[in-house]
């Protein structure tokens, strides 16, 4: 009777399982701008870690372009770092690819992306973590071997047409670095 009455219970727990589990849906497409934008995000990231400069300013419009970075000092403008020209964002980012040997670069994903109503123009936010190692045998200031960030970003996107191939693509306008300071990052890690 005791061997009846397991058999039972193992084939009702069985059972249980199988139709609990049911059928996988199918995934919610996303809208195709939504895809798009994310992309650029790709590419945007992708170039900045592996150093690629032409990948990484493929993200970006020429016209219009601007970014700024309050450094960690929302109060403090005095310190803000202002490009409002793409050759500026390029210099930067060579630099620090001259200087840098790894680069790598966190996402919170997916990032929160509103379009206007005529879907043409998009706000995204993100939140990031960035960091950087020099090489070998090669220190920074004070002996450190590499930097840290975080933050968050908060790209502007404008759907335009490209006058290289006359199509309509996605790209980045405008960027707000909304950088931590230290005493911010430390909070968010649970660092002392």
């Amino acid at each position: 009777m005791l061997k009846v009455f397991a058999k039972i219970i193992g084939l009702l727990l069985v059972f249980s399982v199988l139709t609990s589990c049911g059928d996988v849906s199918s995934p919610i497409p996303q809208p195709p701008e939504l895809v798009l934008i994310n992309q650029v995000l790709k590419n945007w990231r992708e170039g900045y870690q592996s150093e690629d400069l032409d990948r990484y300013m493929s993200a970006f419009w020429e016209d219009g372009f601007l970014y700024v970075s309050d450094m960690g000092t929302n109060d403090d403008k005095t310190d803000d770092v202002v490009f409002d020209d793409i050759r500026d964002e390029r210099d930067a980012a060579k630099r620090v690819f001259d200087m840098f040997q790894d680069i790598e670069i966190e996402l919170s994903e997916p990032p929160e992306i509103q379009l206007n109503t005529d879907r043409t123009r998009a706000e995204v936010r993100n939140h990031y973590r960035i960091q950087g190692f020099v090489a070998d045998g090669e220190a920074l200031e004070g002996g450190f071997t590499g930097w840290f960030a975080e933050g968050n970003n908060v790209f502007s996107f404008e759907l335009r047409r490209n006058k290289d191939s006359s199509k309509q693509e996605w790209r980045i306008t405008e960027w707000m670095d909304e950088a931590y300071s230290k005493e911010e990052i430390r909070a968010a890690n649970n660092l002392p």
